[in-house]
C-alpha cells in the first residue's frame, strides 16, 4: 500500500478515536490534553501548555478560552511578570480529569489498528 494511503487510514483511525473521546467526555482531545497537563496541581504558563499539547500558540489560546468558558481552568496574572498568564484547574476541572480517568482509553486497541495498517 502507498505510504500516503496508509497515512490516510491512520488519520481516519485517529479521527474516529478523537470523535469517540469527545462523545464520551464532552470535551475535545485537545481540551483533555490541556487538562491533563494541569492535573498535577502545578500552575502553568501558556507556553508550557503549548509545549505539552504540541499545538501552536494561537490554537492553544483558543483551547484555553474554551476550557476556561466551561469552568475547568482559572487564569491569573503571573507574580513576577504581570504580562504572563498562569493557569490552574478549578474544582470542576479536577472533577473532569477524574471522570476522564474513570472512562479510560483503550490505547492498545488504537495501537493494534495502526500496526495492522503498517503491516
Amino acid at each position: 500500500m502507498e505510504p500516503i494511503c496508509q497515512l490516510k487510514d491512520i488519520y481516519k483511525i485517529l479521527y474516529n478515536f478523537e470523535k469517540e473521546f469527545s462523545e464520551k467526555n464532552g470535551i475535545t482531545i485537545n481540551e483533555g490534553m490541556l487538562l491533563c497537563c494541569l492535573k498535577d496541581g502545578k500552575p502553568r504558563a501558556a507556553t508550557e501548555l503549548c509545549d505539552f499539547v504540541g499545538l501552536s500558540n494561537s490554537r492553544v489560546s483558543r483551547v484555553i478560552n474554551t476550557v476556561e468558558a466551561k469552568g475547568y481552568i482559572m487564569r491569573e496574572m503571573g507574580i513576577k511578570d504581570k504580562r504572563q498568564m498562569i493557569f490552574t484547574l478549578t474544582e470542576q476541572g479536577k472533577q473532569k480529569t477524574k471522570e476522564m480517568q474513570m472512562q479510560g482509553m483503550d490505547l492498545s486497541a488504537l495501537a493494534q489498528q495502526i500496526s495492522k495498517i503498517l503491516g
